[in-house]
């Protein structure tokens, strides 16, 4: 029933559950103070304050399960946001070239980074060919390039690399 449910009406629903636990808890504290500094406390507070220890174990367990309700309720949105991640990150894959592709499967392999003479090693690739792919991927946004004395140091794009990192 619960995963039928549009998202907003998730999200209120959330948001509702997380709001009465608070008031719980707000109730409780009041309770416990007053009980404690010996005045007359007002009488909708009468009950909580008599049984406050097993209420106290009770809103710990409650707690508990308001975690787990929010998990529940707001899990399959952050998957759907993943899912979406991992399929643009696909589709960026599919547009570039071969060449492009090869550097960036590269740079994956390696956790996002490496150098460009380890690009310039990869099968059919020169070190011209690997310095003007370079160019194109930084041209794209898909690396940065830092220098570091006369070698050049690739960095995937920190978005990309989550992205694609998730979908392997």
């Amino acid at each position: 029933m619960l995963r039928n449910m549009p998202f907003n009406q998730r999200l209120m629903l959330s948001v509702s559950i997380l709001g009465g636990f608070i008031l719980l808890v707000i109730a409780m504290l009041l309770s416990y103070i007053w009980s404690a500094g010996g005045e007359g406390e007002p009488p909708f507070l009468e009950l909580l304050s008599r049984f406050h220890f097993e209420l106290m174990i009770a809103v710990s367990f409650l707690g508990i399960g308001v975690g787990a309700a929010m998990y529940f309720l707001m899990q399959e949105q952050a998957q759907v946001k993943a899912r979406e991640a991992i399929g643009n990150a696909q589709l960026l894959l599919s547009f570039l070239n071969s060449d492009e592709r090869a550097v960036v499967e590269l740079l994956l392999k390696s956790e996002g980074h490496t150098t460009q003479a380890q690009v310039s090693r990869l099968d059919d690739m020169t070190r011209l060919r690997a310095h003007r792919v370079v160019l194109q991927l930084v041209d794209k946004k898909i690396i940065r390039v830092e220098k570091l004395g006369k070698t050049n140091q690739l960095w995937l794009a920190k978005s990309i690399y989550e992205a694609l990192s998730e979908g392997k």
